[in-house]
């Protein structure tokens, strides 16, 4: 009796162990199935549950059978089931076993030595994103080394290029008060307008360089807008009048109108502007447009527009003249525009073009300044 006993409880101590092997081994499963061993663990669980299966039907024809057989035939079933059965289970089981930890074993040790390798290239990864970063910052370092150093050899340059050219210019000016033909007047004529235009190249280049490096501070100041449209106006007039444009301006909106900002960068930007327009223009018009926006109780925008009836602009330069601040200087689109574009976000604005082929262009920049305070404000 102590005998059966004993046996029954062991079987059940068996078969719940089985379970529990089978449940932690499944509830485990995303873990071997992405170490790619779901075989072993398959082969594992049919090999424990043959050798549950065997003590779960011993335990049960011990306690159970004697409710259906007398007990002689009892221990006779389960002598015959223990000596001829149990070396078919053990059998199956230790196989089923043997094979599925032999199989778990070599998929854990591909996913160690494939994790491995994944580790070693990542830290490879790791080092040479290390090595990479110090280039890229080295090289950050040595490009703005690089643009300082233009920006200084720029300004030393334009200063020094301006002195002799202001010089010739005072001399041809002197010289156009002498007795000259006509012909030597011309020629004079020819040499200050050459001078004029190599030191307005100049100061653009100064302009330029000083804008890149973040040199350029703003100046504010009420001013009208639409003196600074009539202003470019008067400028440019005699140009226009020879070469047979029509140059006119449409700024009455906001006559009147007092607002705080920097006039002289603004228009200069209007300048290149026009300037560029007039280059561009052999014949026809070139009409310069002012709008008024409020923003709130203390800014405004001002947009100006150049508009002309030129030669337009082919749809790679339109595309190149978009880039903003990253417009490449020297190309065709030059100098100028480089420095509105700069000029314009230093005032909270952009350039907008509207251009085609033989259908003229029109430049929008809109500017963010403050609305001047009035007596009623203050009070």
């Amino acid at each position: 009796m102590h005998s059966v006993l004993l046996t029954s409880l062991l079987d059940i101590l068996f078969v719940a162990a089985a379970i529990v092997a089978i449940v932690y081994l499944w509830r485990n499963a995303n873990a071997f199935r992405v170490a790619g061993a779901m075989r072993g663990i398959q082969l594992l669980t049919v090999g424990i549950a043959i050798w549950a299966l065997y003590h779960f039907i011993d335990v049960a024809i011990m306690l159970g059978g004697p409710f259906v057989f007398p007990q002689p035939r009892v221990s006779e079933i389960s002598g015959v089931f223990q000596e001829r059965i149990r070396w078919f289970t053990d059998a199956a089981a230790t196989a089923f076993l043997l094979t599925g930890f032999v199989a778990l074993v070599q998929r854990l040790a591909s996913f160690l030595t494939s994790l491995r390798s994944s580790t070693d290239a990542l830290a490879h990864e790791l080092t040479s994103r290390d090595t990479l970063e110090a280039e890229l910052k080295t090289e950050a370092r040595a490009e703005r080394e690089y643009r300082r150093s233009k920006s200084e050899f720029l300004l030393g340059l334009s200063h020094e290029l301006r002195t002799p050219l202001n010089g010739i210019l005072g001399l041809a000016s002197l010289l156009s008060n002498t007795d000259l033909d006509r012909d030597q007047r011309k020629l004079l004529g020819t040499l200050e307008q050459s001078a004029q235009t190599m030191l307005g190249r100049i100061s653009d280049v100064l302009d330029l360089s000083l804008l890149e490096n973040n040199r350029v501070e703003l100046r504010s100041q009420p001013f009208q807008p639409s003196d600074i449209a009539q202003g470019v106006l008067a400028l440019f007039e005699p140009l226009a009048r020879a070469k047979g444009v029509s140059l006119s301006c449409d700024c009455s909106a906001d006559d009147g109108i007092n607002v705080i900002g920097d006039p002289a960068r603004i228009k200069q930007i209007l300048t290149h502007l026009v300037s560029n327009a007039l280059k561009f223009t052999s014949h026809g018009s070139v009409v310069i447009r002012s709008a008024f926006d409020p923003i709130d109780s203390e800014h405004v925008r001002i947009t100006f527009s150049v508009t002309d009836t030129g030669i337009g602009m082919s749809p790679d330069l339109l595309a190149q003249v978009r880039e903003g601040p990253a417009l490449r200087t020297g190309t065709e689109a030059g100098v100028g525009l480089s420095i509105c574009w700069r000029l314009a976000r230093l005032m909270d604005g952009r350039l907008e073009f509207d251009s085609a082929p033989d259908q003229g262009t029109t430049v929008s920049v809109g500017l963010v300044v403050q609305t001047e305070p009035t007596d009623t404000d203050e009070d």
